[in-house]
């Protein structure tokens, strides 16, 4: 058993739902601290919670707040393990150096929306993403970042109650300002649940 399955299987042992190795060594090195490699993994949202959502109810759990904290404890976890093996990684970085959703992009695993999350052909906007990155020798991949398939959708934007959506389409030189408004943003969670493709991965 390769090293890259040996890994695979204990992070999802532990509750990630999916696991990508990519190759992170075209970014600059201040970024990636001397790592090479980038563990992304990830839980997805229940069905149940984002129908729940979206039918304006208020869910028994906060599974948002929930999973993210799920993923960053397994994102301290792996890289302890991943030290004790002998290999540098890093579960914390400098705020903000290296998004999940850079690495996801990385990975093939969506594109970013309108909505500016995570849009996969999969899970839609439902899932919770962590990291570590490490000198491991992983057999790793990385591909160019997919095209926004947003077109002319503009759910999101519509139903953002406080129009923090600008409907911008991203492109490599988007920065986030010129998507949304940061501060108008109350994270009720509209733009995740309403996205067309969110809505296929709850049918």
């Amino acid at each position: 058993m390769e090293l890259n399955e040996i890994w695979e299987h204990r992070i999802k042992d532990s509750g990630a739902d999916f696991v990508y190795f990519v190759d992170i060594t075209m970014l600059p090195a201040d970024i990636t601290e001397g790592c090479s490699c980038a563990v992304l993994f990830g839980k997805t949202l229940s069905r149940e919670y984002i129908s729940t959502l979206k039918a304006g109810q208020e869910p028994k759990r906060k599974e948002v707040f929930n999973t993210e904290h799920k993923m960053d404890a397994l994102a301290v976890k792996l890289a302890d393990w991943l030290e004790t093996e002998g290999y540098k990684s890093i579960a914390k970085l400098k705020m903000g150096s290296l998004s999940h959703k850079t690495v996801a992009l990385r990975a093939g695993l969506g594109f970013i929306g309108k909505n500016n999350l995570l849009v996969t052909s999969q899970y839609g906007c439902a899932l919770m993403m962590g990291k570590v990155l490490t000198t491991a020798p992983f057999i790793t991949m990385s591909e160019m970042p997919k095209e926004p398939q947003c077109g002319d959708c503009n759910i999101c934007v519509d139903v953002c109650p406080n129009k923090a959506l600008l409907g911008k389409t991203w492109s490599v030189t988007t920065t986030r300002d010129e998507i949304m408004v940061r501060k108008l943003c109350i994270l009720c969670l509209k733009c995740m649940v309403w996205c067309p493709y969110t809505a296929e991965y709850i049918k």
